[in-house]
């Protein structure tokens, strides 16, 4: 490969951690189908799930919000906060901490989780020094989100050495609800913004009072939680959560971008929020379906499918393309959109595992074909 290649491919966040998140959504997710089709996990010394959800959170979803803080804090501050060489530096580190759990049998668990838990004080340090060199208060936000996000990965690890034991799917519960908190919190920033740059017609109403309560609602699901735990006491939080996300929703008017594939995206993304929250308000009530059918609806719809409708138009934005979705990538939408319906139908109904496996392949194919079309454009100066 060129040498301006290579300069190019580190001279943003954006490119090689949105192409390292959907490589390893690719492979991990393989992986995944296999072992619910076997039943022999590729990787060792971890259970099966915990590693699932590990690696879906704390490999996959933090490549994606490195990627988004470094390329967006240009933007906000006007400052580059990496060098092409400190940001191969973060993604080498991130990537060491992702072959590390796959080869987890190979590795031992000290510098197993040595390399894991590098990752997100490192990316700190750039986040944090060049936010506060420039005063960006508004955006503070991120600078005590990573150290809990930290923090969260830290006690996932202490259960992986089984030095406690009994917090490992808490942990992941309360990721989950702190991931689905930033995705209101930057989806009420960008969604109506991109929505009304794009259609000035379809006109999506905002109210700041409205913005505030689905956020802090979502919020407040944390410390609820950390209290109470999978118990009824959550129902009326949760119910209140997806009730304030879907009158936001509702107020952007999504019905008018139906035939703009890079914005019905995000708003279909969107729309998982108050649908995960309401399932779990329902499992916690009824007990009708496992818990893992609202996590399912939170993190293979609304995560993901938000995921992959912005990293394609970040990637198209900030590469000067004309932001348009390519038959293929809406092919990937669609992909997306089928693997979280098929997920979470299998939860509810607690179908068998092979058809939570072609869930799965239908979800890794969206990120392929995110590769696919996107990294030329990656590459491109």
């Amino acid at each position: 490969m060129r040498t301006g290649t290579w300069y190019t491919l580190f001279s943003a966040g954006f490119r090689p951690f949105f192409a390292g998140a959907a490589g390893v959504a690719v492979i991990w997710m393989g992986l995944w189908a296999v072992f619910l089709l076997s039943g022999t996990p590729a990787y060792d010394n971890i259970p099966p799930v915990l590693w699932h959800g590990h690696e879906m959170l704390f490999g996959f979803a933090m490549a994606v919000i490195a990627g988004f803080v470094l390329t967006a804090m240009q933007n906000w501050t006007g400052l580059k906060p990496v060098t092409p060489g400190q940001l191969m530096l973060l993604v080498v580190i991130w990537l060491a901490g992702r072959l590390a759990f796959a080869f987890s049998g190979c590795v031992p668990l000290w510098l197993l989780s040595l390399l894991d838990l590098l990752f997100l004080p490192t990316l700190l340090v750039p986040v944090a020094r060049t936010l506060i060199k420039a005063g960006n208060r508004r955006n503070y936000v991120f600078i005590g989100m990573l150290p809990v996000f930290w923090i969260l990965n830290v006690l996932l690890h202490l259960e992986i050495h089984q030095y406690v034991f009994g917090i490992a799917y808490k942990t992941l519960d309360i990721t989950v609800f702190l991931l689905t908190t930033l995705l209101v919190f930057m989806g009420g920033r960008v969604i109506p913004f991109f929505t009304a740059n794009r259609l000035p017609d379809a006109a999506p109403r905002q109210w700041p009072w409205l913005n505030w309560a689905a956020t802090l609602a979502t919020l407040a699901l944390i410390p609820v939680y950390l209290l109470t735990g999978r118990d009824d006491a959550l129902i009326p939080w949760l119910a209140v959560a997806a009730v304030l996300n879907a009158a936001r929703l509702i107020a952007w008017k999504p019905w008018r971008t139906l035939h703009e594939p890079m914005l019905w995206i995000l708003h279909l993304g969107y729309a998982w929020i108050p649908v995960g929250l309401m399932l779990l308000t329902v499992q916690l009530y009824s007990g009708a379906y496992p818990w893992s059918a609202g996590v399912h609806a939170l993190m293979a719809g609304a995560v993901s499918t938000l995921i992959l409708g912005m990293i394609a138009r970040v990637t198209l934005g900030h590469t000067g393309s004309p932001i348009r979705a390519s038959g293929l990538i809406v092919a990937g939408f669609a992909c997306i959109t089928a693997a979280a319906l098929v997920r979470v139908s299998a939860a509810v109904l607690m179908a068998p595992l092979w058809i939570s496996a072609v869930a799965g392949l239908l979800w890794g194919t969206a990120f392929l074909l995110y590769l696919v079309v996107y990294t030329p454009v990656l590459l491109k100066d």
